[in-house]
């Protein structure tokens, strides 16, 4: 048993090292600025070597893309059905929880989702379609709400998704650019209650 576990331990190690070492490049020289020469000589090893785990640059920007996503999948920081105004409100701020303390994860997405707009960038289609997942995610949920009479309704959910996560962007790019300046938590906190704000009637 423990030696048929050993060569899928060592190749799990050497995956997630080259995953950290490709996240770290592409956060900071970008996708094309990094080559899959240099994640491999980050870790030591040859481009023919690294090839053995990751196959080329797009496999190994697809590992690190899902990385990069799965905590805002994970299932305690998910909105929960039927989801209140508080559980909103949570939601974001577990995100940004992970991102303070994930800084180099925030940063890669920064970096990476600045070079995506263009169509030929490999990732182009994984953002496209992460912020249209999220829209419609915060769509339902505004939807949800304000059919309670827990936020505003002179604003349609669609674009209180569209704004939220303009801001989320914003204010996370400030904050990597200056993070002695901008509390983004407390930042986006104050936007939160403003745009959320309860209808009058509530």
């Amino acid at each position: 048993m423990s030696t048929s576990r050993g060569p899928y331990a060592k190749s799990a190690r050497v995956r997630a090292a080259a995953i950290e070492a490709a996240a770290e490049l592409f956060g900071t020289t970008g996708y094309r600025g990094a080559t899959f020469k240099d994640v491999a000589t980050k870790l030591g090893m040859t481009a023919a070597g690294l090839t053995y785990y990751f196959p080329d640059k797009d496999a190994l920007l697809a590992a690190v893309l899902q990385e990069r996503d799965r905590p805002a999948l994970d299932q305690d920081t998910a909105i929960p059905p039927s989801p209140s105004r508080a559980d909103i409100t949570d939601h974001v701020m577990r995100i940004l929880d992970q991102n303070v303390a994930h800084p180099g994860l925030a940063e890669l997405h920064c970096v990476l989702s600045a070079e995506a707009t263009s169509a030929e960038h490999p990732a182009h289609e994984h953002f496209r379609e992460r912020y249209r997942r999220a829209r419609n995610l915060l769509t339902e949920a505004f939807e949800t709400a304000q059919a309670r009479g827990e936020i505003r309704s002179s604003v349609s959910p669609g674009t209180l998704a569209t704004l939220l996560l303009s801001v989320l962007d914003g204010v996370q790019l400030q904050w990597l650019l200056d993070p002695e300046g901008v509390d983004m938590q407390a930042t986006v906190r104050a936007f939160i209650a403003d745009l959320l704000a309860p209808s009058e009637s509530a």
